[in-house]
Formats: structure tokens, sequence, C-alpha cells
């Protein structure tokens, strides 16, 4: 029996065995009993653990994206993950720019092993509040924590290596057919910005469909961990 199955009895007696503040929830219980009193309750794994399982599955996710997007066409061949221009653009842009999106496409794939990285190193130092409750959660409940709690530091630290991709792609050629698209539909496009926002979105959604995976027992090639906490 995985371990996500045993949480809601394991809650209870941590909540039992360990002094809970009037404002910890269910998850924290877990944590405050620590791994000392989930070995007392005969569990094979603690929170330390289960926070070690969370960041394989999250680092696991990365690399699956990494692999995909990072491909030729690893944007462009999922509907989910596909680039679009700005209403508007489309008609104009096949006269004025017509390698507009491919360029964007280009500069996408460059930007993600770079933007893996930082997701990788960011998941090193996460922390997780709530183990129980994410462990017991919904199927991706540790991919939309990550994302609630990384969300702005990942975009800080991505947009760069993304207007760096996107030099490397044609920038000033990309940015002179944006000005000449914008001038002429009156619409505003910003490609280091929506660059930046479609890629972690992108990333985001193969640490989610992998986390499902994992959780339903379809992804079996897993860490031992992995395979005893879920």
């Amino acid at each position: 029996m995985s371990l996500k199955n045993v949480i809601p009895l394991l809650l209870v007696l941590a909540a039992a065995l360990t002094p809970v503040s009037a404002h910890a929830g269910w998850g924290d219980a877990l944590k405050q009993a620590g791994d000392a009193g989930s070995q007392a309750m005969g569990l094979s794994v603690g929170p330390s653990q289960i926070e070690t399982a969370f960041r394989e599955l999250l680092v696991m996710g990365t690399d699956s994206a990494v692999e995909s997007l990072s491909a030729d066409g690893g944007f462009s061949r999922k509907a989910a993950t596909a680039l679009s221009l700005p209403e508007g653009y489309h008609k104009i842009a096949e006269t004025v720019a017509p390698n507009l999106l491919a360029s964007l496409n280009s500069a996408a794939e460059d930007a993600v092993p770079e933007v893996g990285a930082l997701f990788r190193k960011t998941i090193e130092t996460m922390e997780f509040s709530n183990p129980g409750s994410l462990l017991s959660g919904n199927k991706t409940a540790v991919t939309e924590y990550f994302d609630a709690n990384a969300r702005d530091s990942l975009t800080r630290g991505a947009a760069p290596l993304v207007e760096a991709a996107l030099n490397q792609a044609g920038g000033a050629s990309i940015l002179s057919a944006v000005k000449q698209l914008s001038g002429l539909t009156g619409t505003p496009f910003d490609p280091v910005d929506y660059l930046t926002r479609k890629t972690l979105d992108s990333m985001f959604l193969y640490i989610g469909k992998t986390e499902k995976g994992i959780r339903s027992g379809d992804i079996t090639a897993t860490t031992e961990l992995l395979q005893t906490v879920f």
C-alpha cells in the first residue's frame, strides 16, 4: 500500500501525538509529527522523505518538459503548448513578417534547457508547508503548489533567458516585425513577456502530466521512494 493511502490516518495520529496550534491545518500535522513520529507510527517514510519524493517528482516532470519542448516543433506540435500571435496579426503577418511565428517557436525551444535548469535549481530549495495534504490532494496538487509558490521568481529568472534566446533567433528583426505589426493593428505585443509566460505554462503542463502519471501508476519508471510514497 502506498503512503498516500494511509495519509488520512497518519494525520489523525500526528495530531494526537503532537500539539497543533489553532492556526495549523491538517496538512501541517504530518510535518509537526516529524520523521521520528512517523517511525513511531510504524511508517516507512516521514515528512522529509515525502518532500524528497515531491522534489523527485518535480524534477522528473521538468526533465520530461525539457526533452519534449526543446525538440524541433516542441511547442507547435501540441495544441496546449502551441504559440500564437495576437488577434488581428495573422493576415498582416503573412505579408509583413511571414517568419515571425517560426522565429518565436525557435526562440522558445532554445530557451527551454536554461529554463529547465532554473526549475531544477528552484526545486532543490523548495519547501512544502503541508506535505500531508499535498500527498492526499488532487492529481496535480504538488505541481499546483510549486506553481503557486514559485511562479513569480521563475518568471523573473526566466525572462532574461528567453530574451537571450530571442536575440539568438534574430531579435532585431523580430522586434522590428512586432513593432511594425503593432503599429498596423494597434495591438501591442511584448514577445519576451509572451514567450516567458508560454514557456512556464508549458513546463508546468508537462510537470502536471508527470504527476498524474505517477499518482495513477501509468508512469512506472520511477524511483523506489516515489513508488513507496505514491
